[in-house]
């Protein structure tokens, strides 16, 4: 069995990796339960270790003998980016420097790096490929800390397996979302919270922004196949659905699933994002990649999946 170690495994993305992982390999969980938790796994076999990505002594407790690394652990959600910039950018960076001392250390050969479509800032061209250049658009805008740590982390992975020979995959994730605790910080969650729980629904912006949501099912098969892919093309995957669809546009589809009659009010937004995001995907479609979930079916199964949790509490 191949033994593998995924970091920030008690999250919504790594909790689902590993339930497709965990059959046919040797699991070891990296995680601070900061927004994951440990109660997620029920197979006793999965190691669990608790620790911090950014302390390089927590990784020490890690079990020797580690094959591959999944490193899905940083502080995300884009109400960090802006509370606590600075601790966003030093949690993730010294999250990948760690990450790659312990490869070296321990003789790991195959890490795959969690990054985003953040790293493209303000893209020029849509739907956008990994050619786009990474950019800061601002310094002074708080929400550019993560991108800002994704692209020094891309850097690191990148220059860091040139020099030790290291087999590397590095995945720009697009807005995933779906069922199981994702975080409040994201913006299907936090709608569909609002909805359920009959709150105010206001909304940073004017409803006009784009963006491209992909259902964790379709994130998992992404993520296995480009890890799994031996072609000798630079490992750098857009993954995620290129149905791109406004902000107000989610809102009326959560309206008719949920069948309530949603009036949203939107107020301006400080230092905001990207006003379009759509990935291309043509590269990881050629090694087979193609989502399969639209929007509206995956937000059925994910609001379906909220309203019973809230409702049996």
């Amino acid at each position: 069995m191949t033994k593998i170690l995924v970091t920030g495994g008690a999250g919504f993305i790594g909790t689902n990796l590993i339930n497709s992982l965990k059959e046919t390999n040797e699991i070891t969980v990296f995680d601070n339960e900061f927004r994951g938790s440990f109660n997620n796994f029920s197979d006793k076999k999965i190691k669990l270790i608790k620790g911090d990505i950014s302390k390089l002594a927590d990784w020490e407790k890690i079990p020797k003998g580690i094959d591959s690394v999944f490193h899905l652990g940083a502080i995300n959600g884009t109400k960090f980016f802006y509370e606590i910039p600075e601790k966003v950018l030093d949690v993730n960076i010294k999250g990948v420097q760690n990450l790659l001392e312990f490869s070296r250390k321990h003789d790991v050969n195959d890490i795959l790096f969690a990054s985003s479509p953040e790293i493209y800032g303000y893209p020029k061209t849509f739907p956008t490929s990994e050619k786009e250049p990474m950019s800061i658009p601002n310094p002074y805008n708080p929400r550019f800390s993560y991108s800002s740590s994704k692209i020094i982390g891309e850097l690191l992975c990148i220059n860091f397996a040139k020099k030790y020979n290291l087999r590397h995959t590095i995945v720009r994730y697009h807005n995933v979302y779906g069922p199981n605790e994702m975080g409040y910080e994201h913006v299907i969650p936090q709608f569909i919270r609002k909805l359920i729980k009959n709150e105010e629904f206001f909304v940073e912006g004017d409803g006009t922004e784009t963006r491209s949501f992909c259902f964790i099912d379709d994130a998992i098969m992404g993520t296995l196949l480009v890890h799994g892919d031996n072609s000798n093309q630079e490992r750098i995957f857009n993954i995620g659905n290129p149905e791109e669809t406004s902000i107000s546009s989610l809102i009326e589809l959560l309206s008719a699933i949920s069948g309530k009659n949603i009036m949203p009010k939107y107020t301006p937004k400080e230092n905001p994002g990207t006003k379009r995001r759509v990935p291309d995907i043509t590269k990881a479609k050629t090694i087979g990649y193609e989502p399969k979930i639209t929007l509206r079916n995956g937000l059925k199964i994910t609001y379906d999946w909220y309203h019973k949790l809230y409702t049996e509490k």
